[in-house]
């Protein structure tokens, strides 16, 4: 073989004499079954010591370029060659697969392949105004504090902020979440509470705990986007309940408990994901008496429980469940930064019981660092400073946006008046179609918005948008109000200005309670 050394090279010679081997083979100038020279004659032919020759062919043999047993030649060996990556991807995405991976992927995975996605991070284009994402807004993250609450974690716990946590969770950072739910009114000790890595895990800890395939459960229409994707990965059929303005049409949802026996009723009551609904008490009072009659699990979404701006805050429903009915999620994630996934479900003791060890079957355990630093974030203080300073900035927000909403959509476009959180959800009239086509319109405006499509499991005969403030200003919200407007008065049958009572209703919302609703 003519292999080149290089003396003054810094590669080790083994390296170099199993590199020269692995060009030739590569070239085909060596093929499979081809032999190599005993390690003693080509160690003569280099003029290296034989050891140097046995490092390289024993790398060569690890690499799987060469085979030999004891008494026979050392030959090229016939492998499977590395898929080098092309400039258009992985170079096994450009070849045939031995997988038919089409009806390889099960049903649900399809299905949730399928589904609307919900917005992710993504770097913005220039002038245009986002809508759509609803997650915390990442400049307002309290980063020096909770880098400081890190700096503490690992100062004060050592090796065991790096250990794996309870399943159940850490135990102080449990009696923490009971500790603030009990100023909620809900009467819950740390052994109630799972941490789960954010409120979507939470959800799907407690579809896996309730629902088997086929089963149905009751949902509102429309509902969280992403819930939608765990019901169709757990085999769910939601049983729509329609929301009126007060909340989950609760005459639908009682006669489908009485007829279809779902498994259980799935509701966000305090600022609704995606029309901003908090609805009052006697509502609640009653959604929870139909679901105790029929024995029927309610699942309370309570994601943005802390962002009330306006009025005067409703007590979970869990607060008033003596009964052991309601299970209760919550997150950290909505409200901080999305990056700390942790979140809980706040259940009856049998039910925990069962979470904890199914739980520990999916994950082990969430990020014990996020729970100590989630929890010295919370006892310190540092929680509720932040949830005074953004509390003022998103009630600017909010009005910003009803006012804006009041001022430049066409009268025949509804709009919900949330009491806080980040959403509100526009209903354009009967007469308007194709969501896409709408949906498109306002991109080419320069406005992002979630379509309605997204948030029900069969489709509306409306056509929806759900508007987020979480990541925009007040500059980019007024902006972005009139560009609705605009866009809106332009493709409508019907426009024209909105009566000045409406118009005094947008001034009033600069005070520190939502603007009254505009008649229709």
């Amino acid at each position: 073989m003519l292999l080149q050394l290089d003396l003054r090279s810094q590669t080790p010679l083994h390296r170099q004499i199993c590199d020269g081997v692995v060009a030739l083979v590569e070239s085909r100038a060596l093929r499979p079954g081809d032999r190599l020279p005993p390690t003693r004659r080509m160690a003569q032919s280099l003029g290296v010591h034989r050891t140097t020759v046995v490092r390289a062919y024993d790398e060569l043999r690890a690499l799987g370029f060469i085979e030999s047993t004891q008494g026979s030649y050392t030959t090229v060996r016939n492998r499977a060659w590395p898929i080098r990556a092309s400039a258009g991807g992985t170079g096994s995405g450009s070849r045939s697969s031995s997988i038919e991976w089409p009806t390889a992927i099960s049903r649900r995975a399809r299905q949730v392949r399928d589904l609307e996605p919900s917005a992710a991070p993504s770097a913005a284009r220039d002038g245009v105004i986002d809508f759509d994402r609803l997650a915390a807004d990442p400049s307002l993250a309290p980063t020096d504090d909770f880098r400081a609450c890190i700096r503490r974690v690992l100062a004060r716990e050592g090796p065991k902020a790096f250990d794996y946590a309870e399943p159940a969770g850490w135990p102080p950072l449990r009696e923490t979440v009971a500790r603030r739910l009990r100023a909620h009114g809900i009467a819950v000790s740390p052994d109630e509470v799972l941490i789960t890595a954010g409120a979507q895990q939470a959800l799907d800890l407690v579809l896996r705990l309730l629902v088997s395939e086929g089963d149905r459960i009751a949902v509102e229409a429309p509902t969280y986007g992403a819930a939608h994707a765990l019901f169709r990965l757990h085999g769910a059929r939601p049983v729509e309940i329609p929301m009126r303005p007060d909340g989950m049409d609760l005459n639908a949802l009682e006669r489908c408990l009485e007829r279809t026996r779902p498994r259980l009723v799935y509701t966000i009551p305090t600022f609704h994901n995606p029309t901003g609904t908090t609805t009052d008490q006697a509502h609640r009072e009653r959604l929870l008496a139909s679901c105790q009659r029929a024995r029927t699990p309610l699942v309370e979404d309570g994601f943005e429980e802390e962002m009330k701006y306006f009025g005067r805050a409703v007590l979970p429903i869990k607060s008033m469940d003596a009964n052991g009915t309601v299970l209760y999620v919550g997150t950290l994630s909505k409200v901080v930064f999305p990056g700390l996934r942790v979140g809980w479900v706040v259940a009856p003791r049998p039910a925990i019981q069962t979470l904890v060890p199914m739980m520990h079957a999916a994950s082990l355990a969430v990020n014990t660092v996020a729970q100590i630093a989630a929890a010295h974030f919370c006892d310190g203080g540092d929680f509720d400073a932040y949830l005074r300073q953004i509390h003022r900035i998103y009630r600017r927000r909010m009005n910003c946006l009803l006012r804006g909403l009041d001022e430049h959509l066409p009268p025949e476009v509804e709009h919900t008046r949330p009491q806080g959180g980040y959403t509100a959800w526009l209903t354009l009239p009967k007469g308007a179609r194709d969501e896409a086509e709408w949906r498109a319109r306002l991109e080419s405006s320069g406005v992002r918005a979630a379509p309605g499509s997204r948030f029900f499991a069969k489709g509306s005969e409306r056509v929806h948008f759900r508007i987020s403030i979480a990541c925009a200003t007040e500059e980019q919200i007024a902006d972005g109000c009139s560009r609705l407007g605009q866009v809106l008065r332009r493709w409508l049958p019907a426009g024209g200005r909105r009566p000045a009572a409406s118009r005094r209703g947008a001034r009033a919302a600069a005070s520190s309670t939502p603007p009254p609703a505009r008649r229709r």
